[in-house]
């Protein structure tokens, strides 16, 4: 068993639920201002899942390729060079879009406190939406959507009733782990040889199904 995991307040709250013929509703509040769209599959395969995957890869655990998903350098001035993490996901209603997003500035050791993720969404060049977000809490929100979402429709049954969206494990723990501060599941011991380590497939199950 886990040390154990706590529930936490968090002002941002996502909702995400399948609603058949390839649609996905999703429902953003952060404090009371709503951002709502519904991305289909059947023009662009990216919905819940790909967002999931985007703000992964702003952790240097990320380590699966998209490419959309990658480092970027940002030249403040003559003197300064500032790196960021940045990723992008587009979602496609069979009538609109939305680009959404996300930048993380680039530290070695992680604040966890006060590390921040900027969150913008546009219409086509329009920004509609800007957030800037503790990056625990964004992480927390996302870990507790996909956990009501897996533990509601099962993996399986989520990505059947989408049609094509679907999570990649190891990244939901990664995000669930920074979002509740808790790395045990994340623990590698060395198995069989110095280049083979196991996690913990008890402590990982557990962190994945604890309801936030």
């Amino acid at each position: 068993m886990m040390e154990t995991l706590k529930k936490r307040y968090c002002d941002i709250n996502i909702n995400v639920r399948p609603l058949g013929c390839k649609f996905v509703l999703f429902e953003m509040m952060v404090g009371k201002e709503k951002f709502e769209f519904m991305p289909s599959s059947a023009v662009a395969s990216h919905q819940f899942g790909a967002l999931v995957s985007a703000i992964y890869s702003l952790f240097f655990e990320g380590d699966d390729y998209h490419e959309e998903w990658n480092k970027n350098l940002d030249i403040v001035d003559e003197n300064n060079v500032i790196q960021f993490f940045r990723s992008k996901v587009l979602w496609d209603n069979e009538g609109d879009t939305v680009d959404i997003l996300f930048t993380r500035k680039v530290d070695i050791e992680i604040d966890y406190d006060n590390d921040e993720i900027i969150m913008e969404i546009y219409n086509y060049d329009d920004l509609l939406k800007k957030y800037i977000l503790k990056t625990k809490d964004l992480c927390y929100a996302v870990a507790k959507a996909f956990t009501e979402v897996i533990k509601k429709y099962g993996f399986y049954g989520y990505r059947y009733s989408t049609e094509n969206d679907f999570f990649i494990i190891h990244q939901l723990l990664y995000i669930k782990s920074f979002a509740l501060g808790n790395f045990e599941a994340r623990e590698l011991v060395k198995c069989d040889s110095d280049f083979v380590y196991k996690t913990d497939i008890e402590k990982e199950i557990e962190l994945l199904l604890f309801d936030m």
